[in-house]
């Protein structure tokens, strides 16, 4: 299995929750929309049924099949027990879900692909109402455009074959197919063709919101434009219906590389891929995996052929011993999805539909970090390398390429959207888990964390908010645009109604 299906880019924080809209048949105005039944503030499960009834949604409540069914998330770690789980088709219904929870004095959590590192998809914490997105699938390709409207209930996978099997473009996101496409497109959302085309935020192009107050609005670069700024890198948790992105051309012939290299390597590799990342061509992005127990790999696209490659990769090269294995295939855009979602070069892409897909879970703890160039310093290199070579079997760390003088990422000012880590070279995502050894957590736990602060004298104090950490402050996420989103929460959402661990507050 490609070490690239290790990572699952995950549904992150948010500045507040909100409701997508685009097609006009999921619109819904303040007047029919369905309010809820009760004002009650106890919210026993008989209240919340009474409350959501009117709205004929599909429920779940504790004591039911489907109810435990619903409860299994990515991160199995904190098994959060959600008051009820509500699974809308229709805008009307999720309207009422969101009224039911204000009136009911209750939380409330939206999900989409269901892969928050911390679990916030099941709320963080007991007792909330959970929105189930996944009903929401349309897609509708504007050719003349170059954009796509789709449903928030999309995973990843699915994104992107319809999106070649309609004109081969595609946007630019993650490989892990079965992350949901609304917390991933609002935290970011990097993946293996952004320093050619951006991060997923980039290409949001509108969104049609109702916001806290029950009230329809545009957010576009013309209407509502601070709103837009905000969802752009900080807006997950999102009760996302539609979203309506850029589409780029991807029909051109690629190229999937992966060089292994050895354990005693480690500090080679590193070193010659921050040289490296920081001129390398947009048309390259990479990632670098590293393992306590030797893993060293070297992997990306180029997208152009194969006979380019070495000439793209020669900084890089030129600064590493012989790889021990290497794999170079040229190919066409769909198959390298298959390729880094984990399935076979030769599978029929239409296990991108994820039909009969098992979908994956761990109980785990991660971190990230945040590297802007050069890059580490020696010591710093020293000082990673040999924490990691000490630590458990079970951990593994990816470096991924966001930057270099040539990346779009970069091109973009850091207040230009709420995104704001547009000097990062690179991130590094800290993952480690013990799935059915919870005597294993503590220890592995403390391995990531002293980890974290040892290499911290070298890097940043910022991470990548898709890999959500609730050790981490918001200050970390969003750096200098942190009191311009607390001033848009004031406006769109003065009363807090969504809130959860790590939203942005209103003070």
């Amino acid at each position: 299995m490609n070490m690239r299906v290790k990572r699952m880019t995950g549904i992150l924080i948010g500045f507040l929750t909100i409701l997508l809209l685009g097609d006009p048949r999921f619109q819904s105005s303040l007047a029919d929309k369905i309010l809820p039944a009760s004002r009650s503030l106890a919210a026993g499960a008989s209240t919340i049924a009474g409350c959501l009834a009117p709205a004929k949604a599909r429920t779940a409540f504790p004591g039911s099949s489907e109810y435990q069914s619903a409860r299994t998330v990515f991160n199995l770690r904190y098994k959060y027990a959600p008051a009820a789980f509500v699974f809308p088709t229709t805008v009307a219904q999720v309207q009422n879900a969101v009224g039911c929870a204000e009136q009911l004095g209750i939380g409330i959590s939206p999900r989409g692909g269901g892969h928050s590192y911390e679990d916030y998809s099941l709320g963080g914490r007991d007792g909330v109402i959970v929105v189930d997105m996944t009903g929401f699938t349309d897609i509708s390709y504007n050719k003349a455009a170059g954009t796509v409207t789709v449903g928030s209930g999309f995973r990843l996978g699915p994104l992107k074959l319809a999106l070649w099997n309609l004109g081969k473009v595609t946007v630019p996101c993650g490989v892990c197919p079965s992350v949901g496409v609304g917390g991933h497109a609002l935290g970011g959302g990097w993946g293996f063709v952004s320093r050619k085309f951006g991060i997923l935020s980039d290409s949001i192009v509108e969104a049609q919101v109702v916001i806290a107050n029950g009230t329809t609005v545009r957010a576009n670069a013309i209407e509502n434009v601070n709103l837009l700024w905000s969802l752009k890198g900080a807006g997950a948790n999102s009760y996302g219906n539609q979203f309506t992105f850029k589409v780029h051309d991807v029909s051109a012939t690629m190229t999937h590389f992966s060089y292994t290299f050895l354990k005693s390597q480690q500090a080679q590799t590193v070193k010659a891929f921050q040289i490296w990342g920081q001129v390398a061509v947009a048309e390259v992005t990479t990632s670098l995996y590293l393992d306590p127990s030797g893993g060293n790999n070297f992997y990306g696209i180029y997208m152009g052929p194969s006979a380019n490659l070495n000439a793209v990769l020669k900084a890089f090269m030129d600064n590493v011993p012989a790889p021990s294995n290497q794999t170079v295939i040229e190919t066409d855009y769909i198959t390298t999805v298959l390729i880094d979602g984990g399935f076979s070069q030769n599978a029929d892409p239409s296990v991108l539909n994820l039909h009969s897909f098992t979908y994956p879970t761990a109980t785990f703890k991660a971190k990230s970090i945040i590297v802007k160039a050069p890059g580490f310093s020696g010591d710093g290199i020293k000082t990673f390398v040999n924490s990691l070579q000490a630590g458990p079997a079970t951990s593994y760390f990816i470096f991924d390429l966001f930057g270099g003088s040539a990346s779009v990422i970069n091109q973009i000012a850091p207040g230009d959207s709420a995104w704001v880590h547009r000097d990062a070279l690179f991130s590094i995502q800290m993952f480690t888990y013990w799935q059915n050894n919870p005597s294993q957590s503590s220890s592995d736990i403390t391995f990531i964390d002293n980890l974290w602060s040892a290499v911290r004298p070298y890097a940043s104090s910022e991470a990548y908010q898709n890999y959500i950490d609730q050790d981490m402050p918001l200050s970390a996420y969003y750096g200098s645009n942190l009191n311009r989103l607390i001033s848009e929460k004031k406006i769109w959402d003065s009363n807090n109604v969504f809130n959860f661990p790590q939203s942005i507050p209103v003070r």
